[in-house]
């Protein structure tokens, strides 16, 4: 069949001389034809991995807000978000890591919570989530360089537009393109804060939980008036907190436990917490860094409340009086124990040694704390009590008799329940020493003689009845030991 002529354009047309002979060619089809084919090819694409997976699920550019916690706090915050983003209608599509461009598996971490089974949360990865109206939005988990937990909400212009009406902020605020994010993140802390796993439990400052243990309160030789005191003015204060709220009254209290060293003032404080089902927050003075620490505790006590703060030796954590040294902390004391912030349902539980030392602007002064209840040293029935307690289930000599028992309860007038339990321990040693399991009354003798040489190299015992104003009074208040 005979090839047909195509119309020829004159002006773009050039002949070309080859080996086979002369040819025709049109330069503007030429033109056409490499155009068609670079139209036919696909764009490469020069987004990066995870800018591309966020843009081409939201369907545009990501706009995005980023909250950080403390690395204990923050994994708590983590476990929580699957809870707390499926209450609100939120599915996760797809999560996962990137490897490059690659998709794997995301990391999951294990969080240990006192009275639970070990739960494992989302801790560094992608997710792609759906809420029920159709919105979407990519939550990305990961670790910053100082080990601070950190969570980014991304989402899109158009998706804020469509929001804008829904955040309860001023249209400053709305119009921020960030705001929708923010709102994300800000809902699930202030949730996690009424409903999440701190809520009724006892941590410290840095989210470690402590165990609320319910029999620590059988482990105290209580004195009868310590005990009728922190009734009175924590656990039925507790009780009364909601009536007092709706009377306009302070909802809030202090308490400082006063008493020489190894009374047992923090256990008091550890069997307030287990008893009260409070949420607890211990705070002492190794935990306190820098500025902001006390603030940031009666933050935190504020939205948990109702809320027990125990502070140990609030002479080292800034009650210290001015008069003595100018301690950093005491002005953020004072200013979150009565300032422009009420601290509604939060009751404060200190300790110190020294209650000498304690600022007047605290320690007297209702408001911050309210009542001084000395925790003084056991008298001789007390001391008799937590010996029998200690010895109860250790294997003994025929020779320790209640005889025996009440000689050393006698010989060690003027000592703490702390002391008292180390002559048991160092005549268990002495025991041991020579091979024999039962420990025998001269082991008592023995270790009472050498306790009373040791605390003697803090300060002498016969300064006690001068110096010490928890003397030991058989009939006086405290007698709590370990």
């Amino acid at each position: 069949m005979p090839i047909q002529n195509q119309p020829r354009n004159e002006e773009t047309t050039v002949v070309v001389n080859s080996e086979i002979g002369p040819f025709t060619v049109d330069l503007a089809e030429v033109e056409r034809a490499k155009k068609a084919v670079e139209k036919g090819k696909r764009k490469a694409d020069i987004r990066d991995p995870f800018t591309a997976v966020i843009e081409d699920f939201l369907g545009g550019h990501g706009i995005h807000f980023t909250k950080y916690w403390n690395p204990n706090l923050g994994k708590l915050m983590k476990l929580f978000s699957g809870k707390h983003f499926a209450g609100k209608e939120w599915t996760v599509v797809e999560e996962f890591r990137l490897n490059k461009e690659r998709k794997i598996s995301p990391v999951y971490k294990v969080v240990q919570i006192p009275g639970e089974e070990d739960q494992q949360y989302h801790h560094t990865g992608i997710r792609l989530m759906q809420r029920s109206d159709g919105v979407r939005m990519v939550v990305a988990c990961s670790t910053d360089d100082d080990g601070d937990e950190r969570m980014t909400v991304y989402t899109t212009k158009g998706i804020l537009d469509g929001e804008a009406s829904r955040m309860p902020f001023s249209s400053k605020f709305s119009a921020d393109k960030t705001m929708f994010g923010f709102k994300i993140l800000e809902d699930l802390e202030a949730e996690f804060f009424i409903r999440g796993p701190l809520k009724g439990r006892f941590f410290d400052l840095d989210y470690n939980f402590i165990k609320k243990d319910p029999e620590v309160g059988n482990l105290i030789a209580w004195d009868t008036d310590v005990k009728k005191e922190l009734k009175r003015n924590v656990l039925d204060f507790h009780q009364a907190m909601p009536k007092l709220e709706n009377l306009g009254l302070n909802s809030s209290r202090g308490i400082i436990l006063a008493g020489p060293p190894g009374t047992g003032k923090t256990m008091i404080g550890k069997w307030l917490a287990s008893c009260t089902g409070m949420t607890s927050i211990l705070v002492s003075a190794e935990m306190i860094r820098s500025r902001g620490s006390i603030k940031s505790v009666y933050e935190r006590a504020r939205q948990l409340s109702p809320t027990l703060i125990v502070v140990e030796d609030i002479d080292t954590t800034g009650g210290m009086d001015r008069r003595v040294a100018d301690h950093p902390l005491l002005g953020e004391f004072l200013q979150c124990m009565d300032g422009m912030v009420k601290n509604s349902g939060v009751i404060t539980v200190a300790t110190t040694n020294h209650s000498g030392s304690i600022d007047p602007a605290i320690a007297d002064r209702p408001g911050r704390f309210d009542r001084v209840i000395e925790v003084g040293l056991p008298g001789q029935e007390q001391r008799k009590r937590i010996l029998e307690r200690k010895i109860k289930g250790m294997k003994t000599d025929k020779s320790v008799t209640r005889k025996a028992i009440n000689s050393i309860a006698d010989r060690s007038k003027g000592l703490s329940g702390a002391w008292i339990i180390e002559i048991i321990q160092f005549a268990q040693v002495l025991a041991l020493s020579r091979d024999d399991e039962l420990m025998t009354a001269d082991d008592l003798e023995v270790s009472l003689d050498d306790v009373l040489n040791r605390r003697g190299l803090a300060y002498r015992i016969d300064s006690m009845t001068t110096a010490n104003p928890w003397k030991d009074d058989e009939n006086g208040l405290g007698a709590l030991w370990g």
